[in-house]
């Protein structure tokens, strides 16, 4: 909240010396240097909202997508921690590496990604099952009856 008013008054004062050019009136120093500076100030604030209102949310957002996230299958329900959801889930790459390798030899062409990420959520749960939790919700269910299928 401080830095927002810190900056908040940054911008006023920005807008203030482009506007009305009070030190060019006062001691006669080159209008473009104070519009300059004002329109520095100006920037100052716009990267300070963007990078606090807008960049950070949107990384928040993003990290709770990833696997393991908040937003996840496996952030929503499974009751594991962080970093041991994500080490299951890396362990499981190597062994969906050889299965996708089979498929990739019998079509070269083939879209393996969406195959691979229900592999590894495959391995996970054979690995992890007993930590499953929100299991009456209809998100887990369609997420376990999706990995349970063939």
């Amino acid at each position: 909240m401080t830095e927002t008013l810190i900056y908040g008054f940054l911008f006023v004062l920005g807008f203030c010396l482009i506007i009305f050019r009070p030190i060019e009136r006062s001691i006669g120093v080159s209008p473009y240097w104070e519009i300059g500076f004002g329109s520095l100030l100006v920037i100052f604030f716009a990267i300070f909202i963007t990078s606090s209102f807008i960049l950070e949310p949107m990384f928040e957002e993003d990290l709770a997508k990833k696997p393991c996230g908040g937003s996840s299958p496996q952030g929503n329900c499974y009751s594991l921690e962080h970093s041991l959801c994500e080490t299951a889930w890396q362990g499981a790459e190597s062994q969906c590496k050889a299965e996708m390798d089979l498929i990739l030899k019998a079509r070269p062409s083939a879209l393996i990604g969406p195959t691979m990420n229900r592999c590894r959520a495959k391995r996970m749960d054979q690995a992890l099952r007993f930590n499953r939790i929100n299991t009456h919700t209809s998100y887990c269910k369609a997420y376990f009856e999706y990995i349970d299928r063939k």
